[in-house]
């Protein structure tokens, strides 16, 4: 094992060039990063922890880890209605830094920041006693009262997620040991769906000019929907029936129908999920297509009263034994 050199050795080996051509980054040798954000326009931030053996396996190659580190937050970013622009990066070794595992870190966010539009502004490295941790802290740019909220749905919107749901879960179940019937190729598009979420940005746009309400679905689909609902004081339903699957997904449920809740509850899709006034929704999905962007319409918003509920292929209410991931 090759041992890294120290905290400033780091910075600057590892993680100095991912800043490389980021005003206001000052080449990571000052104490704080400098944000400017366009006239007309405010920053949207968000941030999210991984922590070995709560968000990754202790064997994950570190290309991996940073890849999916970054994108959960600019999959936050983009159900906001904000462009990424640049993050700050926290990361706490445990022992001796090895040169080979902060290369491969390293890499990783350098393919994210190249697929998400953004770049690195600064952020801190600690020793630490515990598991290897990272944070993340992502600042989007949205012009001036722009941002799209949890909160704004209404009675008779309709409810809409992008891409597929439930290759993240599935994903993880063969990263843990689950065995399956499945082809080489269908194993391979979960496993990458698990490590690599590809956050919308092709909807940030749309979202601003049409969503009423929308958030990314990271915890489970059916539990980040009640929380939409809570936040916007409504009730709705979602069809099962009609949430779209990939190849790989529906595969694995033809075999073993009884996922179908799994799916449905499970984290990691990095989806979008969005409410759309009824009178909107042509439009919508006319702009939907003109960005490449694929979209399927799973529900509706109702009344507060009605609650909040998953509608099986009979109509009658789906149970569920969780709505989603919790980690208390």
């Amino acid at each position: 094992m090759a041992r890294a050199g120290g905290e400033t050795d780091i910075i600057q080996r590892y993680f100095a060039p991912l800043a490389a051509g980021t005003p206001g980054a000052f080449g990571l040798s000052d104490d704080a990063g400098l944000v400017h954000p366009p006239q007309g326009h405010e920053l949207v931030v968000t941030t999210d922890m991984s922590v070995a053996g709560v968000h990754f396996l202790e064997d994950t190659a570190p290309r991996d880890i940073a890849y999916k580190a970054l994108g959960v937050n600019v999959s936050d970013l983009c159900a906001k209605g904000a462009a990424p622009s640049v993050y700050l990066l926290s990361l706490a070794l445990p022992g001796t830094p090895d040169d080979k595992w902060l290369e491969g870190l390293s890499a990783g966010l350098a393919e994210a920041q190249t697929d998400m539009a953004c770049t690195l502004l600064g952020g801190d490295t600690v020793r630490t006693p515990g598991p290897v941790a990272l944070s993340i802290t992502a600042i989007g740019l949205v012009p001036s009262g722009g941002m799209v909220h949890r909160a704004g749905a209404q009675p008779g919107d309709r409810v809409y997620v992008t891409g597929t749901i439930g290759d993240g879960v599935l994903g993880l179940a063969l990263l843990q040991g689950e065995q399956s019937n499945l082809s080489k190729q269908h194993k391979a598009h979960l496993q990458k769906r698990y490590w690599r979420p590809r956050p919308r940005l092709q909807a940030i746009k749309v979202l601003r000019d049409h969503a009423s309400a929308a958030m990314d679905i990271s915890d489970g689909l059916a539990g980040d929907f009640a929380k939409l609902c809570k936040a916007s004081r409504v009730g709705g339903t979602l069809r099962a029936a009609d949430i779209p699957l990939s190849g790989a997904a529906s595969a694995w449920l033809a075999e073993e129908p009884g996922r179908l809740g799994a799916v449905i509850a499970g984290g990691d899709d990095y989806e979008i999920l969005m409410t759309v006034p009824e009178e909107a929704t042509q439009s919508f999905e006319q702009d939907c297509r003109a960005a490449g962007l694929q979209i399927t319409c799973i529900g509706h918003i109702s009344a507060q009263r009605d609650g909040v509920k998953v509608a099986g292929k009979d109509g009658q209410p789906l149970h569920l034994e969780h709505q989603g991931y919790e980690h208390f």
